[in-house]
Order: structure tokens, then sequence, then C-alpha cells
């Protein structure tokens, strides 16, 4: 498994990046100033400027990456198979053995449904954190 990570990582590393580089360039530069007037050393100005306008950023990345980890099949078949003895096996893994590889529809409509689930509660809770930030904001 760790080696599925360190790829699905590596595979991702770039669209992270380019969101990450979306916004610090949506930072103010009038922040920056007001932290030097301030006397904030460019250490301060990080903790204190950048990595607070940079949350809804993280936010978003953290929930793309939780649901594009749930789906995260191709990985898995390419290297592992879901082996050694389903130690890489994931949902969507179970639901492909299930439907294709065995043949039980049921069990694959079941996991289907899971998996369905499982992404919409992960998605209704940022809409909902979204929303409360953009209320108090």
């Amino acid at each position: 498994m760790p080696a599925v990570i360190i790829v699905y990582l590596w595979k991702n590393a770039g669209y992270s990046a380019i969101i990450y580089l979306a916004g610090l360039q949506n930072i103010p530069r009038e922040l920056y100033d007001a932290a030097k007037v301030d006397g904030a050393t460019d250490w301060q100005a990080f903790w204190r400027v950048t990595l607070p306008q940079l949350s809804p950023v993280t936010f978003f990345l953290t929930v793309t990456t939780i649901l594009f980890s749930i789906q995260a099949f191709d990985i898995i078949a390419v290297m592992t198979e879901g082996g050694p003895v389903n130690a890489t096996s994931t949902l969507i893994w179970y639901l492909y053995e299930q439907g294709f590889i065995a043949f039980r529809a049921g069990l694959a409509a079941a996991a289907g449904m899971v998996l369905f689930v499982l992404m919409l509660a992960v998605t209704l809770v940022q809409m909902l954190v979204v929303q409360r930030r953009v209320h108090y904001s």
C-alpha cells in the first residue's frame, strides 16, 4: 500500500501545485505590504498572511483528494490488482471484482451505492463548510 500511495501522490502533485499557484496569485499584494509596515518578518508574513489566505485552497484540495482517492482504480489495477491478499483492495476495486470478474451484479450494485453515499457525504460536508465560510466572511 505505501507504493500505491506514493504513486498516487506523485500522480496528483502537479494538479495540487497548479491549484496552489492559482491561490498564491490570488492573494492581494497589499496584505504583504501591510504586514511589512507592521514590522512582520517574511516568516511571520508567511504564517499570518499566506497560510490563512490559502486555507480555502487547502480545504478544496483536501476534499478533492479524498474524492479522487476513493475512486483510485487505475493505479491499483496496474500495480497490484488488489493484492497481495487484498492489501491494496479498495471499494472501487471490490466493485470491479464483483461486477466484472465474479459476475455478481447485486454485490457490485450495492458497492456502487455505498460508494455513491460515501462520496455524497464528503460533498455535502464540503458544501456546508463552504457555505458557513461565505456566511461568516
